[in-house]
């Protein structure tokens, strides 16, 4: 009958209870409050009546009338029916995920402690415990781990920790997306809070829609850990030095110590410098700095190490041992461009100290450029310039320089006062074809033609045709009247820069820079200066040289490693007798070097701008060639090394036909993305190219990828590539045209550290989840008090419940306690002798 009355009031309390307190009190038969009234009423008079003739003690009558009256109001509350209600979770109605960080950092021990974080937390879901079985009889536990992506798994205890990356956010999104239309009671998450894809600064964590219960060790955990914080390459034109390498170390837990920072040729496993630091516990990063000129061009892998002495043998086996290469086999990965991970993680036991030594070492890629670099030397007269740059360049194979010479002007074409009008010179005039063609060329200036690869190529002197003049990547003019060129000839030069992206030097001689003549042609427009007004000539004196601090910022202006001893350079230079005049430097232009003229003004020596997709300079000065000839033992290299700086300036970021370049983000669980550019014969985007992408791991075979075209940007051809194991890898794009025919190929390289990400900090990020869990509405349990965690939990809002209906008046105590209040009164009179 209990259970029926029950049923029948559930409707009505379901509807009623929604909005209620857990806990709250209700009636059941609240039509029975009168005369149970009326029935303790008149039962209190009967009870007051008998003890109030009961000769006894007034106190004892006064107790057992309190007994008999409570024992009295109780059997009278009952036939009130009195429920309990509440809400709790409908059972297995709310998921419950559990999320299990599977990376390799929670291999890692703390100091004093001979358990991994993993191990530790495995422990956590054995047999025995009963916090575990609580939550699986009230909610859907979902047991999931994480590490480069979300995947499902059955026994929580058997995780290998192989990850090698922590994809933490990507793993929470991946959650509510998957139950975006699932009640979700909460994620309980498993971690050392180290990610590897950092949301950004503003990322709100209660957007995800559920709370996130974070599980933490009861007692703060200290990692000793030496590693490499950050390193960054910097290229430039300075040839003594081309490219910089930045190594950032930081210590954490290791005290005050010493550090060896070196760098080697991942190639060939040669150390190239090292350096020892003092590395303290104030936690700031010391930064070391690498300078050298690497051996080749093209793409470059250098490892970068940092160890204490007493581990550098440790650091020799990592670095002969290397990276492994991912292995690419399989025709379903070579298409997907993936490759597939081995079984094993990498190996985090050591004898050091040491959390681990797999953040002590990291490789760089460096993509240098690689030519050969044609350039076209145009003069307009035998000079000694040509000479001194020709020497220089011959000690650089990645230029190549070809002579295009004036050694005579083209005759006057003159007629006589006679009848008719020749084209060519009179006095060929009837000796036949041979003679008018020996005319022709009388008519022609005497070119001389130096470095040609073919007997056909500049031929016909200056190119006429965007394919031959595109064919270069720099142009230099040395002392030549715009006469020289045609109308066609100066447009050409000028989409040369502007279009093809080509760059343009322009020497100083007494035939350049020549007022309206130069001005009023695309020179003029080309030139990062304006045409000064009435000047002709060149002047004469002697012009000493200065950098601007904006010119000794350059590194391919720059011959010394500081500014002192450059100063010092410039100072040991010759004077300089020839400065052609000319204007103001052109808005966006840089003034990089200047001259002191005899009047005291400042003239420009050396000015830059952009042009176009180009670049173009100029020196007003008009005998360089000085410069080598006075040099002295100190500095007898210097003038052929600026020469190879400036060319190398000049096209070295010129476009080719085919580049290929690899764009990745912050997060190393995601793909790198390959970007091949085709061009054709104009420098004009190819569209109907088809690009091959052999990509070859350092120590592995190489495999094929297609680039498909990118619908946003014509000519660009896109291919990605999931590079989840770290190393090295090189790729090379081949392009061919729609009909077959070749267009070229490019190479590149990067180098895959989703190692140096999932080791950056050892240390347990405890700030990182007490932010995610206090915005997502959640709360940090301590894995000792897993146990009242889970016996809270169903008390926690949730999003699915029902409501609980408990009938107090049922309960045995209920009757049990009336019946001591009724015990203990009879022998309370028992005891006094009361009737």
């Amino acid at each position: 009958m209990i259970e029926n009355v029950i049923l029948m009031l559930s409707p009505s309390l379901l509807a009623v209870t929604g909005d209620r307190e857990p806990g709250e009190l209700l009636w059941g038969a609240p039509s029975w409050i009168v005369p149970a009234a009326v029935i303790v009423a008149v039962l209190a008079i009967l009870v007051v009546w008998n003890y109030s003739h009961r000769v006894t003690v007034g106190s004892v009558r006064l107790l057992a009338g309190v007994l008999k009256m409570a024992a009295i109001l109780l059997l009278a509350v009952c036939l009130l029916q009195p429920l309990r209600s509440g809400t709790r979770p409908r059972a297995h109605a709310n998921v419950l995920p559990v999320l299990i960080d599977n990376s390799q950092s929670m291999r890692l021990k703390p100091a004093g402690s001979d358990q991994a974080r993993g191990d530790r937390i495995a422990e956590l879901f054995g047999d025995d415990e009963s916090w575990w079985v609580r939550l699986a009889q009230t909610f859907d536990v979902r047991n999931y781990s994480f590490d480069a992506r979300l995947e499902a798994i059955d026994d929580p205890v058997e995780l290998p920790l192989d990850g090698y990356v922590s994809s933490l956010t990507g793993s929470l999104q991946n959650l509510a997306e998957r139950f975006v239309e699932r009640p979700v009671g909460g994620v309980l998450l498993f971690t050392d809070g180290n990610m590897t894809d950092a949301p950004p600064a503003d990322f709100d964590w209660s957007q995800l829609g559920f709370p996130i219960y974070a599980v933490l060790p009861e007692q703060e955990e200290e990692v000793r850990d030496l590693r490499i914080a950050g390193v960054s390459t910097t290229q430039t034109d300075f040839e003594s030095a081309p490219l910089t390498v930045r190594v950032a170390v930081d210590a954490v837990a290791m005290g005050k110590t010493e550090a060896v920072v070196q760098i080697r040729d991942a190639t060939n496993n040669q150390v190239i410098e090292e350096k020892s630091i003092a590395v303290d516990a104030s936690g700031k990063a010391k930064e070391v700095r690498f300078q050298f000129r690497p051996d080749s061009s093209g793409v470059q892998f250098y490892s970068v190490n940092v160890f204490r002495e007493s581990d550098r043998q440790a650091m020799e086996q990592i670095n002969r041992s290397g990276q492994r290469p991912g292995d690419a086999s399989g025709e379903q990965g070579r298409q997907r461009g993936t490759e597939s991970v081995p079984s094993d993680a990498t190996d985090l036991s050591n004898d050091s100290d040491e959390a681990t030594l797999v953040n002590n070492r990291r490789l760089v890629a460096v993509n240098r450029a690689i030519g050969p670099y044609r350039v076209l030397y145009v003069a307009g007269r035998p000079n000694w310039e040509f000479k001194f740059i020709r020497r220089a360049l011959q000690e650089d194979a990645e230029v190549q320089l070809v002579g295009l010479l004036r050694i005579a002007n083209k005759e006057p074409k003159f007629s006589f006062r006679d009848r008719g009008v020749n084209e060519t010179n009179p006095l060929f005039a009837g000796l036949g074809a041979d003679a008018e063609d020996a005319a022709a060329q009388y008519d022609e200036p005497v070119i001389l033609r130096l470095g040609v690869k073919e007997s056909e190529e500049l031929s016909d002197g200056f190119p006429e045709s965007a394919e031959e003049l595109f064919g270069y990547h720099g142009v230099i003019l040395d002392d030549i009247d715009p006469e020289f060129f045609s109308p066609d000839q100066l447009l050409l030069l000028r989409q040369f820069v502007a279009t093809r992206g080509g760059g343009l030097l322009m020497l100083g001689g007494q035939e350049m820079f020549a007022d309206k003549r130069f001005a009023d042609t695309p020179l003029g427009e080309l030139a990062p200066f304006y045409s000064a007004a009435g000047a002709t000539r060149g002047r004469s004196g002697a012009f000493q040289l200065e950098f601007t601090r904006e010119g000794m910022l350059q590194p391919w202006i720059r011959l010394r490693d500081n500014e002192a001893a450059e100063r010092n350079r410039i100072a040991e230079m010759p004077s300089f007798t020839t400065l052609n005049s000319i204007g103001d430097a052109k808005p966006g232009a840089s003034t990089l070097a200047t001259v002191q003229t005899d009047d005291g003004q400042t003239s420009p020596a050396l000015v830059a701008h952009r042009f176009g997709k180009g670049r173009s300079a100029a020196i007003p000065l008009g005998d360089l060639w000085r410069w080598s000839m006075h040099r002295n033992d100190r500095n007898r290299d210097d003038p052929a090394q600026a020469w190879r700086q400036i060319t190398h300036w000049l096209v070295n970021e010129v476009p080719k036909r085919v580049e290929v370049r690899v764009e990745s983000g912050q997060d190393p669980s995601q793909p790198v993305t390959i970007i091949a550019s085709a061009r054709d014969e104009s420098y004009l985007p190819l569209d109907n190219a088809n690009v091959e992408l052999e990509i070859t791991p350092i120590g592995g075979k190489p495999f094929p990828v297609v680039a498909r075209p990118d619908d946003r940007n014509a000519g660009e051809y896109q291919a990605t590539y999931w590079s989840r194991q770290p190393g090295g890898y090189r790729v090379t794009a081949k392009v061919t045209a729609g009909d077959g025919s070749p267009v070229g190929t490019a190479t590149a390289g990067w180098s895959a550290q989703s190692d140096a990400a999932e080791f950056r900090d050892l240390q347990l990020n405890r700030k990182l989840l007490e932010t995610m869990t206090k915005q997502s509405g959640g709360e940090i349990v301590r894995e000792d008090r897993l146990e009242q965690f889970a016996n809270d939990l169903p008390d926690k809002k949730v999003p699915v419940t029902e409501a609980w209906v408990y009938p107090i008046w049922h309960h045995p105590w209920v009757m049990m306690t009336a019946m001591l209040f009724l015990c203990c009164e009879w022998g309370l009179r028992r005891w006094k002798g009361l009737a």
